[in-house]
């Protein structure tokens, strides 16, 4: 077998286990939901349902990463298929609070939004509401009581904000908030994978002679960080 073939092999084995890994982690997801549901009504023992909680969190990240391993490397070889449509990004955004809403309840953090309905974009939806559900994720990780998802129209586009009222976005990250000039953080552990899909999602959306942007900053109406995707 030449080097050609062996690397091919190679590949093919490491996509088919991320996939699934993917659905393995789908299935613990819908079992941690229903756990949770099922002691819905039965007096809560916090600690337990405090727990649960967080493994279902992780599990979701790790869906997530899982899925964007996956379109990375449809995009990388270009077989992706994007497909930018026109949406209303009002819509996008109700489902992603949607996706999210159980695991706020259950941190009891307040899920808050502020969307004009009448703003729309060209996008590619599966890609942003990807983006868009994981900053929800990382807000709810580490904010206190609030996360806000705006949208709001601009010059040349829209823009989509996720506010909390945490200790905001460590330096290193402020830094390199597109994640795409920077690697892995041996003192915290992460590889950027989020904020790398985050950056070329946005890049890959073009329009009006200028590309999607992706930035991070700390402070905003909460006071904690604030996660920004621009469309063209």
């Amino acid at each position: 077998m030449g080097d050609a073939d062996s690397k091919l092999d190679l590949t093919t084995f490491l996509l088919s286990s991320i996939h699934d890994m993917k659905n393995s982690m789908g299935v613990m997801v819908v079992y941690l939901q229903d756990a949770l549901a099922a002691r819905g009504d039965v007096p809560a023992d916090t600690g337990v349902r405090e727990k649960t909680a967080q493994a279902l969190y992780e599990a979701q990240r790790v869906s997530d990463h899982l899925v964007q391993l996956l379109a990375l490397y449809k995009i990388d070889q270009s077989f992706y298929p994007f497909d930018p449509q026109y949406h209303v990004l009002a819509d996008l955004s109700r489902e992603a609070l949607a996706r999210v809403a159980d695991l706020a309840e259950l941190k009891g953090i307040s899920l808050e939004s502020d969307c004009d309905e009448e703003v729309c974009a060209w996008l590619d939806y599966d890609l942003v509401f990807g983006v868009v559900v994981q900053a929800l994720h990382n807000a709810l990780r580490y904010g206190n009581q609030r996360v806000m998802l705006r949208v709001q129209a601009h010059a040349s586009g829209a823009r989509i904000r996720v506010e909390d009222d945490g200790p905001g976005f460590p330096d290193f990250l402020l830094a390199h908030g597109n994640a795409r000039e920077r690697g892995i953080s041996f003192e915290t552990g992460s590889t950027g994978l989020g904020l790398y899909f985050a950056g070329l999602v946005a890049g890959m959306h073009q329009g009006a002679g200028r590309s999607g942007a992706l930035s991070l900053e700390n402070g905003g109406p909460l006071g904690g960080g604030v996660f920004m995707l621009e469309l063209p």
